[in-house]
This record gives structure tokens, sequence and C-alpha cells, in this order.
């Protein structure tokens, strides 16, 4: 009990930390000044807004960006070692410590992928409506160019809202969203202990750049689109709407595709711990 008591206010006091506040910061920045305009919208048509705008969220660039760099701001103090770390490396093992620090990043991902749906539903606040349903508002903005003459800024794809419910969908950009960033956690954990701390950071801004790359270059080379874990974000991209030339991997089973690299992560993370030296 004592130990389960010990792994959860490790958790705890690592993940309300500044590093939060500024992710929160970041976040709530880059959401307002898309969904603002969608809220604008819904206030001039007069129609509600649903909370399920965050997948459309996952096909703007620049969110994407933000979202990268903010996770990658968030997962700074990897490889988590403190001034009391190495205490406690030593008295509970490597593989104990690794594993904690393992399920730190994996509730710290799904945890944070609470907050940007939540920030997302919080800026649309008063104008929503609690239904099952896309509803009229982003069905407009789907089949019309209603929302050019308001300036709104995000693009609502109907082959999103075509393709599943509004809740399912929800539940797969949510599913995907704690993989992307539980799995940029992980790469960064692993670079940390194989290489440094400037290395995990480097790779994950590199990660979160790459989207903006893609947005340019898929047309030419489409495997680029599949390099970059927040690239996966865009549903569009999921269903096989862009490119048409789907690796073998993502091809027969979308979903096992997004958990097969955290679990190569993971082994790749035990196998690293054992080169793990105490004076790093």
């Amino acid at each position: 009990m004592n130990k389960v008591k010990c792994i959860w206010n490790d958790i705890v006091n690592n993940f309300f930390s500044k590093r939060l506040l500024v992710f929160c910061i970041f976040q709530f920045s880059i959401l307002h000044y898309y969904i603002s305009t969608v809220k604008h919208f819904s206030i001039m048509a007069d129609y509600p807004a649903t909370p399920w705008i965050l997948p459309f969220i996952g096909q703007n660039v620049y969110c994407l960006f933000v979202y990268g760099i903010s996770v990658v701001y968030f997962y700074s103090n990897i490889p988590f070692m403190q001034k009391h770390e190495m205490y406690v490396l030593m008295r509970q093992g490597r593989n104990r410590w690794v594993f904690t620090k393992t399920l730190r990043i994996c509730l710290s991902a799904v945890m944070l992928s609470i907050i940007e749906f939540a920030l997302s539903v919080l800026i649309l606040l008063p104008r929503v409506e609690l239904t099952a349903k896309w509803g009229k508002l982003y069905n407009s903005l789907a089949m019309t160019s209603a929302g050019t003459g308001y300036g709104v800024k995000l693009f609502f794809s109907y082959e999103i809202i075509n393709e599943n419910s509004a809740i399912r969908t929800l539940l797969i950009f949510w599913t995907v969203l704690f993989v992307v960033t539980a799995l940029i956690g992980m790469i960064m954990f692993v670079l940390s202990i194989y290489i440094n701390r400037t290395a995990a950071v480097v790779v994950g801004t590199f990660f979160s750049v790459l989207p903006v790359v893609f947005a340019n270059l898929y047309l030419y080379k489409e495997w680029i689109g599949f390099i970059s874990p927040l690239s996966w974000l865009n549903l569009l991209l999921l269903y096989g709407k862009i490119c048409k030339k789907i690796p073998i991997v993502f091809a027969d089973n979308y979903s096992n595709s997004y958990f097969n690299p955290y679990f190569i992560c993971c082994f790749i993370e035990r196998n690293a711990v054992k080169r793990f030296e105490l004076d790093k």
C-alpha cells in the first residue's frame, strides 16, 4: 500500500507543476485563436455548438505544432533526475524506477488529453449544446462556405463527419491523442537514457515541426505523414483519405498501427535501462 501511495504522490506532485501551467496557457491561446471564430459564427447563425470540435483541431497543422511543443516542454525534465531522485533510484532499483516513470508518462498523457478536451469545450461556452450528434453548426460549416464570410479559421471536413458518429469520432481522436502524447514522452525518455536530455528535446521538437512540413510536401512524399506521431492526429490520414499509398503496417489495422510504436518504445526502454549509469 505504501508503494502505491509513493508512486501516486510522485505522479501527482510532478504533474501539477509550472510546466502544466505553461502547457495550459499555450493550448488555451492556440485553441482560443481558432475556436473563438467558430463561436462567433455560432452566435451570428444562432446555431449552438456541440462539444465534438476537437477532431477538427487535428486537421490544423499549426495547432499540432503548438501541441507538440507544449508536450515537449511538459516532458522537458526527462529523465526525471532531480536531486532526490538518485536516492529513490538506489532504493527502488532500476527496473522498478523505470516502471514508475513509464507509468507517470502514461498517466500524464491521459490527463493532458483530458485537459485538451476540457479547454476546447471551455472556449465554446456558453454556446454548447449537449447532444450525441454533430449538430447543425458543424454540418453547415462542412457542407457550405458560410464560415468563410465570418472568418472561421478551422476547416470542417465532411469526410470526418460522414465517417463515424460524433461520440465515436471523439473517442477515436482522444485515444490517438493519448497514444501520441505518451509516445512522444516515451521516445524522449528513451533518448534521455541512451544519449542525453538535449537529444530528447531536439527529437521531440523535430516531431512537432514535421506536421507543417507534411502539409506542404505530402503530395510529393506521402510517407512523410507517417514519421511524426503528431501527424496521426489528422483523422483524414487515419481514414486513408489523404495518402493513397498507405504503408503496409497501417493498412491492415490502423488501431494497432498506433499502439505498435508505443510497445516497441517500451521494449527499447526496457533494454535501455540496463545501460543506465548512476552518474547520469
